[in-house]
């Protein structure tokens, strides 16, 4: 064979793979799983770049004729299966027919056994072509080549020879070459297209899950900036994403929480652990507190955090109902695919290693440095792999492995490291079987890894979301579900493979909102909102369903994901929150806050219409008689009936409103002169004159009603709500049964208030002040070692002035703060003296207001100090504080209630059980004692439910190691009861009322001497 045929035959490979590749382009991104139309023309494309190869060919002799439709049609037999090669077969066979000659039959064999091969190859093996290796392309290249070249032998045999002569070196040399370099683009193309599906899929799925998903979702950098937030997560804080996105999670985490978020960050910023999950507080952008559940997670390349996902479940409905629900968390990165190959020949007994420059490039290394080095490729294996790939390589040296085969890390030249897929076998062996030459290939595959990540993540997601999700495919047919799904519908996912979502639908679903559904999905491939569900047990619930579609490339639906989460106890809840919020519990009326939130959206149309608004503030009058003869129960009767009467006495479009106890508002709205007020009032007294019948009880009981208007009388709810409050007391104090109008004669007891809150800062430096003291009795033995102390003012014009009038004016003005300084000085001083004179362990309480504990100028250090500079202890001293103040303790409240802990100063919690009473606040504070509310003790009876609520304090704090006082006891039945029950102390007018110093002296002493006679 001369040289001009051999140019000859690199020329026809060479136009072979120029269609090739023009071919390549021409088909797009088209997958070779093609449905019947694509298939033919397929076929038809390669047979046309079968004729034009075979037009272009090398005569060895007339009428022999050879080209590279081997090639072309073997590759169209592995990579496009039976029915396109087959085409391809019969157009290039038809052609070479057509062309005659004397080796017509061998061409037509070259082509048919070529193809066949091809198909039988592509049928027979057992893995996808995407894993085919140049390995198995070269083999598949000989064989093919090795037929063709055993087909001469069907020439005359003179001729067959001569042939095979000249054509076998260059067509075993050439042709399995280019077979092999078809197939690896083939191959390449193939590896990019499953990947690129695999991650438009996923990425779609985990965008929904961001975007729509009912769980805020948050990507934050390591310094603690957020670089990605949620819609949902933005709704929750109540930031703008814009807003979020130039803070830091640490700048709206509520003080008292940030130490333990930020000490688990810190242990995962240290590798310590890989994630954790807690509950916090964030503070919305207006004020209030977030009550969420927090799962976080880190994402790390080596061994560097390169952001943190976290999944935020907002509990603040849970939280304030005391039921509620939790529930998600997280996101993925985006992925590199693609890599060359790199290749090593290594000598064995040299250990000299070969390398193309592609393998240096992976290291990021010269080609020069890494072949002069053997040891440099294996010295930058990652010291966690360096074990794993000896053992791989020492494996297959020693024959105990068909291929050294391994996924590893190596660390580059610039001082990062890559994955690298590590492929090998021993290519040479010595005589007696020892190995003397590794070739191999690497591949980096860093890209493929941190998809690989990526998508474990994304299922990581998937899998563990407390949504239930559900995948279709084009038709509607269900081909996947999660965890939740099955948890949320009990349906297990072989029960609803390949059946259409409807089956979840309930069959009590509004039509018009399914119909709906159905036609916003088709128009928009999305949709969101309620729907009423069925589970697998016949059992209904109402679902927040969020459809999204995942798209072909030509626009038709591939997939639908469907996300749900039950709501039905969450509508529930919602609707119980909101009327417990707004209206009261017992009458159903609208409470306070409806009843401000009303006043100011009809002053707002009052002002738009240029009309007048009346305000009525009705308070019953002598209902605590009511309910003190005739019991709570008829009471809470008798306001339900005032309600309904009150109701029958407005319009419609008026608003009766119950602000608490036995008050009530009533909203006159479209009043076009005062009278209309003064016509309602009438109306009511007139209703109030009918007798109420309760039970058995037939109950006559008045209102008394302060009329204000606007805007003649104010322009704010607070003014007008003031007001009419004044002018029911002035109503009160006119006879009661009647109605006023606020006037400005109504001010003079705001005057007054003024004028006793100046002369009450006189009253503390003019000795007008005194403490009483009131006797806390032990139950059981009847020894006074306690005693409570009372603020008296003794005014120089008006008398004694009792603590309910001036202590409120006290707090209004800021002079609690003083007086409350001046009280713990003189109790401490006293105290000194008893435990002198009476006994070492005498104790003395003082009621200390809410104002005191917030106000930031109440130094309680110096009242400690006073406490050493007289000698006494903590425990000389009880602090008596109510509930609101624990359930309201901000952070300056709660360094001063342990403040007094510390310095062994008592805690005592008064008027317990008419307020709201936590547990878990009386521990956190350390409470030591509580005091059972006189309105428990006031009506005590053997067999009453008083009784039956004092047992329960009593028992409730014995548990939790408290001692009980109960106040107001007036007789020795009571006291008997009590005793009896368990209490430790008790203080009330059957003891004694409030002394002056000197008189309890005398009691104290008095006691104490009719013990030494009774003894």
């Amino acid at each position: 064979m001369n040289h001009a045929n051999i140019l000859d035959l690199v020329y026809n490979a060479a136009l072979l793979l120029a269609m090739i590749i023009i071919y390549d382009i021409a088909a797009g991104r088209g997958h070779p799983s093609l449905n019947p139309v694509r298939q033919l023309f397929t076929g038809l494309a390669l047979g046309a770049i079968g004729m034009v190869i075979m037009l272009t060919p090398w005569e060895y002799t007339p009428g022999i004729i050879f080209d590279t439709r081997s090639v072309l049609l073997s590759i169209s037999g592995l990579f496009f299966g039976a029915i396109p090669a087959t085409i391809a077969m019969l157009i290039t066979g038809s052609l070479r027919y057509l062309q005659g000659g004397t080796a017509a039959l061998t061409g037509i064999s070259v082509i048919w056994a070529s193809g066949c091969l091809g198909i039988a190859w592509h049928y027979l093996r057992r893995r996808p072509l995407s894993e085919l290796t140049v390995r198995e392309l070269y083999l598949f290249g000989v064989v093919v080549h090795l037929a063709m070249l055993g087909l001469m032998l069907t020439l005359p045999w003179e001729v067959a020879r001569q042939v095979l002569a000249s054509i076998t070196f260059p067509v075993l040399l050439i042709y399995p070459v280019i077979t092999v370099a078809l197939g690896m683009l083939f191959t390449r193309r193939l590896q990019r297209d499953e990947t690129a599906e695999a991650l438009r899929e996923n990425e779609f799925l985990f965008r929904s899950q961001f975007d729509l998903g009912n769980i805020g979702i948050a990507i934050t950098h390591p310094d603690k900036h957020w670089l990605r937030v949620n819609p949902r997560l933005c709704d929750m804080l109540g930031y703008s994403e814009k807003e979020l996105l130039l803070q830091s999670w640490v700048d709206i985490t509520h003080p008292d929480d940030l130490e333990a978020d930020l000490a688990q960050y810190q242990a995962m910023l240290e590798d310590q652990i890989q994630g954790y999950s807690m509950d916090k507080r964030f503070i919305r952008k207006n004020g209030e507190l977030l009550y969420a559940h927090m799962t976080i997670a880190c994402y790390r390349v080596g061994d560097d955090i390169q952001f943190f996902i976290a999944g935020i479940i907002d509990t603040t409905e849970s939280k304030e109902a005391e039921a509620q629900l939790r529930a998600k968390k997280e996101q993925l990165a985006s992925v590199l695919t693609g890599s060359d190959l790199g290749y090593w020949d290594w000598n064995i007994q040299t250990n000299a290693i070969q390398s193309n420059e592609r393998w240096a490039e992976i290291l990021e290394a010269a080609p020069e440095e890494m072949n002069r080095d053997s040891q440099f490729w294996f010295d930058r294996i990652h010291p966690d792999d360096r074990p794993l790939v000896r053992q791989s390589l020492t494996d297959h040296l020693e024959g105990r492995t068909p291929q050294h085969k391994i996924e590893y890390r190596v660390l580059t030249k610039r001082g990062h490291y890559k994955w690298i897929l590590d492929c090998a076998k021993v290519v040479n062996f010595s005589e007696d079987g020892s190995p003397l030459r590794m070739c191999g290939t690497q591949t980096d595959i860093t890209q493929r890894k941190e998809a690989e990540a990526s998508m474990q993540l994304a299922s990581m997601v998937y899998q563990n979301c407390h949504e239930a999700m559900v995948v279709t495919n084009s038709h509607g047919q269900i081909i996947d579900t999660n965890p939740a799904f099955t948890a949320m519908t009990g349906y297990q996912p072989d029960e609803v493979k390949g059946k259409s979502p409807k089956i979840l639908v309930s069959r009590h679903q509004d039509r018009d909102i399914f119909d709906h559904l159905v036609d916003t999905l088709y128009s928009t491939g999305c949709w969101q909102g309620e729907i009423d569900q069925c589970r697998k047990n016949g059992t209904t619930y109402t679902a927040w369903l969020s459809i999204n579609s995942i798209y072909n490339p030509d626009g038709s639906v591939q997939r639908r994901v469907a996300q749900f989460s039950d709501i039905t106890e969450k509508k529930k809840s919602d609707q119980i929150i909101w009327s417990q919020a707004n209206f009261d519990a017992l009458t159903g009326l609208p409470n306070r806050h409806m009843f401000l939130s009303q006043l100011e959206q009809e002053q707002r149309k009052a002002h738009h219409h240029g009309e007048q608004l009346a305000l009525l503030f009705l308070d019953l009058d002598h209902f605590k008689e009511v309910n003190d003869t005739l019991g709570h129960h008829v009471g809470d009767e008798l306001l339900k009936a005032v309600a309904k009467r009150l109701q029958h006495c407005v319009k419609e479009t008026d608003t009766v409103s119950r602000l608490g106890g036995d008050e009530f508002t009533v909203i006159l709205s479209g009043q076009k002169h005062a009278r209309g007020a003064e016509h309602v009032s009438q109306r009511i007294l007139a209703q109030f004159a009918k007798p109420f019948h309760i039970d058995v009880e037939t109950i006559y009981i008045s209102p008394s009603i302060g009329i204000t208007l606007f805007p003649e009388d104010g322009t704010d709810a607070d003014t007008l709500l003031k007001n009419a409050d004044q002018a029911m007391y002035a109503a009160k104090g006119q006879g009661r049964n009647s109605y006023r109008y606020f006037t400005a004669s109504m001010q003079e007891e705001a005057l007054y208030r003024r004028r006793l809150g100046n002369e009450l800062r006189q009253a503390l430096g003019s000795d007008q002040l005194e403490l009483h003291y009131q006797p806390i009795v032990n139950l059981r033995t009847g020894e006074i070692i306690k005693a409570e102390a009372l603020l008296r003012w003794k005014h120089p014009e008006l008398g004694y002035i009792g603590p309910a009038e001036f202590i409120p004016i006290a707090e209004e003005t800021g002079m609690i703060v003083e007086l409350g300084d001046w009280v713990f000085r003189q109790a401490a001083q006293q105290v000194a003296i008893w435990r002198r004179d009476f006994h070492p362990e005498f104790q003395i309480s003082i009621n200390k207001s809410p104002l005191q504990f917030r106000e930031q100028g109440n130094d309680i250090h110096s009242w400690i100090a006073h406490l050493h500079a007289l000698g006494l202890p903590g425990r000389a001293i009880t602090i008596e504080i109510t509930e609101g103040l624990l359930l309201d303790a901000s952070q300056t409240v709660t360094e001063k209630l342990l403040a007094f802990r510390d310095a062994g100063i008592l805690v005592a919690l008064d008027d317990f059980g008419t307020g709201y009473s936590s547990l878990s606040y009386i521990k956190k504070f350390d409470v030591d004692n509580i005091k059972i509310d006189q309105s428990f003790v006031r009506n005590l009876s053997a067999d009453s439910d008083d009784m039956a609520v004092c047992e329960a304090i009593i028992v409730m704090a014995h548990k939790l190691g408290l001692e009980v006082v109960a106040e107001g006891i007036e007789t020795e039945g009571q006291r008997n009861l009590l005793a009896n029950a368990g209490c430790d102390y008790g203080q009330g007018v059957l003891y004694s009322m409030a002394l002056t110093a000197e008189a309890f002296k005398q009691q104290i002493q008095a006691s104490q001497a009719q013990d030494v006679l009774t003894e």
